[in-house]
């Protein structure tokens, strides 16, 4: 897997052996923490994917 993270919450996934690239946009999912590296929107994207691919 490869990950990127820019300003304000925004990230680029790309997991090759799914096919699968993940691209998020918009305002940070945490307002008041916008640069924190692991925000509510990751955990409910890996809970989601875990879903689908287990």
């Amino acid at each position: 897997m490869y990950a990127a993270m820019g300003a304000s919450d925004q990230r680029i996934y790309i997991i090759p052996s799914k096919n699968m690239v993940v691209v998020r946009m918009g305002n940070a999912s945490d307002p008041a923490n916008p640069s924190f590296a692991v925000s509510g929107f990751d955990n409910s994207l890996w809970q989601k994917i875990n879903a689908v691919i287990n």
